[in-house]
């Protein structure tokens, strides 16, 4: 026996329910496009309005630094002298190494020299070890005079240098290193070595 298929719809309703899908999928594909761009335009919005703001601050600080700037450069050369300052600090505060220190010492051991001695050289250790080496060393001579019994000229002229205070500022003690008799040219001499600790 044969089966008889009836449409009982017929084509037309069934073009219908076909235009009514692709009606509905067209619509449905127009509201994703629609708020795809919607959201693509939300985002830039956003995007446009956050770079906004970091560009005011980018700005904001920009304008800061450029009014630091010279604070900054002066900071900067402050802390460059600081640096250098330091640096001389361990010279400056020793008044042991002052010119005028010096040159109030030599003013005083050059009246506590006699008539007789002469200096040939006078040297200063600029790191010397405490009581072990001196702190100046004075070499030279001291004529002898034939016609004089006293020939303790050398300690004299110690004692002499011992009692002027502005020069003995900083130092300890004077000793005599060395002394010998000879003779310079014809002249009988005492060639000695102070040393000052």
């Amino acid at each position: 026996m044969k089966k008889i298929t009836v449409d009982l719809l017929g084509k037309a309703t069934i073009k219908k329910k076909q235009k009514r899908i692709r009606y509905l999928i067209t619509i449905l594909y127009v509201v994703v496009w629609f708020f795809s761009l919607l959201t693509l335009f939300y985002v830039h919005k956003t995007n446009l309005f956050i770079s906004s703001v970091y560009q005011k601050e980018i700005n904001k600080i920009a304008t800061e630094v450029e009014l630091q700037s010279p604070k900054l450069e002066r900071i900067k050369k402050l802390y460059k002298d600081k640096k250098e300052i330091e640096s001389k600090k361990r010279i400056y505060l020793q008044s042991y190494h002052r010119p005028g220190n010096w040159l109030s010492k030599m003013v005083d051991l050059s009246n506590t020299i006699p008539g007789n001695i002469r200096l040939e050289q006078i040297a200063v250790n600029a790191n010397p070890v405490k009581g072990k080496s001196e702190k100046m060393k004075l070499t030279g001579y001291a004529l002898i005079d034939t016609d004089k019994q006293d020939q303790n000229q050398l300690n004299i002229f110690k004692q002499a240098i011992e009692k002027q205070d502005r020069f003995m500022e900083g130092f300890e003690r004077i000793d005599i290193l060395e002394n010998r008799i000879g003779k310079k040219g014809n002249d009988p001499i005492m060639s000695f070595t102070i040393g000052i600790y």
